[in-house]
């Protein structure tokens, strides 16, 4: 939840997926906002260290499919928050509409005959299947649940600046690619950048996609 949509009265909580100590960069974030009513903890999703009923809403960004279990993890966001509040999940859509990823899982797998995830792995297309998303809500205990699908886009300077973002990052792009030998690095990332130029325009490199919002109410 961006710092800046919290009311000077509230007291929002950020359980996290990453390592501790990005929880200190969030935490400078939020009080260069001049927000002090924040926490930031480590929490084992699926047994959260909180009180039931004790939140107004809670919102999962791009995580809840990478957990072993969605639906226990929903289950525990459900126990957290007051009744009849909702919990909201934002998970990337499927990987055909998110040609950023896409390219290079495609690429990984002519160049290296890398496979997909098997169904029911944690991966971060695990849940880009609307019904999937809808059943994991449903088993988790919630009403009146609603998933619709809202266009992204990733914007860079150009295909090798995002060629460079990715080869110094830390997600699974980069991890993917690892798993090809060293000589078939370099083919698979050129290309990937030579596939991303189709998107490159007078706005630098614009490359659409989609994520899929769920929420329901406890």
């Amino acid at each position: 939840m961006p710092p800046f949509c919290i009311g000077t009265q509230a007291r929002s909580v950020g359980d996290y997926l990453t390592p501790p100590g990005d929880l200190n960069v969030d935490a400078e974030a939020a009080r260069n906002e001049g927000i002090k009513n924040i926490e930031t903890r480590v929490m084992n999703a699926a047994a959260l260290e909180l009180d039931a009923g004790s939140f107004d809403a809670v919102i999962s960004r791009i995580a809840l499919m990478l957990f072993p279990n969605p639906a226990k993890a929903l289950t525990e966001m459900r126990r957290v928050v007051k009744s009849k509040s909702k919990v909201a999940a934002i998970v990337f859509s499927a990987l055909e509409k998110n040609p950023y990823h896409g390219i290079v899982y495609d690429t990984a797998r002519r160049i290296g005959n890398i496979p997909l995830p098997a169904a029911g792995e944690p991966w971060i297309y695990a849940l880009g299947n609307q019904a999937a998303l809808e059943s994991v809500y449903s088993r988790a205990g919630f009403l009146n649940v609603s998933v619709q699908t809202v266009p992204i886009v990733r914007r860079f300077s150009s295909a090798s600046d995002a060629i460079r973002r990715m080869r110094s990052g830390a997600g699974d792009v980069r991890q993917l690619i690892n798993r090809l030998n060293e000589s078939s690095r370099e083919v698979a990332w050129a290309d990937v950048e030579q596939q991303f130029k189709q998107f490159e325009g007078p706005n630098g490199l614009e490359i659409p996609g989609a994520v899929l919002i769920g929420v329901g109410t406890k």
